[in-house]
């Protein structure tokens, strides 16, 4: 009688644990990831908007792009799927500076002068985003390793002392266009007084965006302590893939 008197108890605490958790799963949507592996790479390597399209979608998600066919230049969002981590400057400004990435694609984000430019969920909604995996392009990492003679210098300096870092913000906006919340990540950071901690993010690392709350559009800004006249010298890039997000049942 005992031994049955424990297994019952045993029983009677799986299907409370087990109850519970159906509640508390109940009162979400599943969790969706926007992950660019169904996007058309237009000319076999990357995209960034000569197409005049002006955006792109993955899930829930639209990406906004502006291309100046002037120029030949854009800014806000493209996607790629480059990973040239060897090759220094402007001109390998798609690829992520992870080795392992293959041919998974991936987003970039770099900023309108003086302005944002934002990543969507439909008109009025809200969801909340849990993550995205983040790492710099290979422009960017070579340049803050080794500098530019032209324009930026070489984080720690000559010294290798120099506390340097580069860092992402992410900003989100509610359904009204309000700010809500930001959150930082360094893509680079000199700052530690021992030199082998230093790092430039060279991986695919996840970046927890989940205290910005329910939002609509989220963007990205970028800072920096090497800044000259025309204000920050290291280029502001940063490669996203993997948006998880979540949509609260009301």
């Amino acid at each position: 009688m005992k031994n049955v008197k424990i297994q019952l108890a045993v029983l009677l605490s799986i299907f409370v644990v087990l109850t519970s958790c159906r509640k508390e799963i109940g009162g979400l949507v599943e969790i969706t990831k926007a992950d660019f592996e169904l996007l058309a790479v237009g000319n076999g390597t990357y995209w960034n908007g000569s197409d005049k399209a002006g955006k792109f979608t993955s899930g829930d998600l639209t990406f906004e792009n502006n291309y100046n066919t002037l120029y030949g230049s854009w800014d806000g969002f493209a996607w790629s799927q480059k990973a040239d981590v060897t090759t220094a400057g402007f001109g390998n400004q798609y690829s992520v500076f992870d080795p392992s990435n293959g041919t998974n694609k991936f987003a970039i984000y770099y900023p309108p002068f003086g302005s944002d430019a934002f990543v969507s969920f439909p008109s009025g909604s809200e969801f909340t985003i849990k993550s995205v995996s983040v790492c710099n392009t290979t422009y960017t990492a070579l340049t803050i390793k080794n500098g530019d003679p032209s324009f930026a210098k070489k984080f720690g300096g000559v010294s290798g002392n120099d506390p340097d870092w580069f860092k992402v913000t992410a900003i989100g906006y509610n359904a009204a266009g309000v700010s809500l919340n930001s959150v930082d990540f360094y893509l680079a950071d000199y700052r530690s007084t021992d030199n082998t901690k230093d790092y430039i993010v060279n991986k695919w690392t996840t970046f927890d965006l989940s205290s910005l709350g329910k939002i609509n559009k989220l963007t990205f800004r970028f800072s920096s302590t090497d800044n000259g006249a025309w204000g920050m010298n290291t280029p502001a890039y940063v490669c996203l893939d993997n948006l998880k997000y979540e949509q609260v049942i009301k």
